[in-house]
């Protein structure tokens, strides 16, 4: 518990004084006119709330495309977009193993002025597991998953991401044992809107 609390501290602190430091505030709007397609990378660090000891560090390079553009006159100026995420990941188990898999997604953002787009994003992707753990009932696996985040501009175009998300890891009954992986994740990254 003492963990969490202290992991809490640490990415909330790490928020206020993004968003309180001069190259945020000097940061020009985002130019949401321009906003048609995005691309980005983001670092994971996700753990287990099951009582194995689960750590994953995660390399999310990301491509997608808008259906509606934020802060537009439709949708009450909510974007829609469709997002295709990979996941490369490096697990700390009972052994050190990996995780590979595609993940589309379904992203909401809404602009909170001109320089914050706040974000909901879930889907459900497929997974290649190679680690061993109470948690992991078999190598091929479903990841169905939600979050939400925060894009603060950089740039018009280009976006400091801080993102939370929850994962769930199953074969989805394919196999007789499947006792399911949830995560909690957190995300850093760079996301850039053209």
């Amino acid at each position: 518990m003492h963990r969490f609390f202290l992991g809490r501290q640490v990415w909330l602190i790490l928020l206020v004084s993004l968003l309180l430091s001069p190259f945020s505030l000097n940061a020009a709007d985002f130019d949401f006119s321009r906003f048609r397609r995005e691309c980005g990378l983001r670092l994971a660090y996700g753990y287990s709330l099951h009582t194995a000891d689960v750590k994953l560090f995660s390399l999310l390079p990301r491509y997608g495309f808008f259906l509606v553009q934020p802060g537009g006159p439709s949708w009450k100026g909510i974007g829609v977009s469709v997002v295709l995420e990979g996941v490369f990941s490096l697990a700390e188990a009972e052994n050190t193993g990996s995780e590979f898999g595609v993940t589309p997604l379904l992203k909401l953002s809404l602009p909170l002025g001109g320089k914050i787009l706040a974000f909901l994003e879930g889907g459900a992707g497929l997974i290649l597991e190679n680690f061993d753990s109470p948690t992991t009932g078999s190598t091929f696996n479903f990841t169905p998953q939600v979050g939400a985040g925060l894009d603060i501009a950089l740039t018009p175009q280009l976006a400091l991401t801080l993102a939370y998300r929850f994962r769930h890891s199953s074969n989805a009954g394919l196999y007789e044992r499947n006792p399911g992986l949830d995560a909690n994740f957190f995300h850093v990254g760079l996301t850039y809107y053209h």
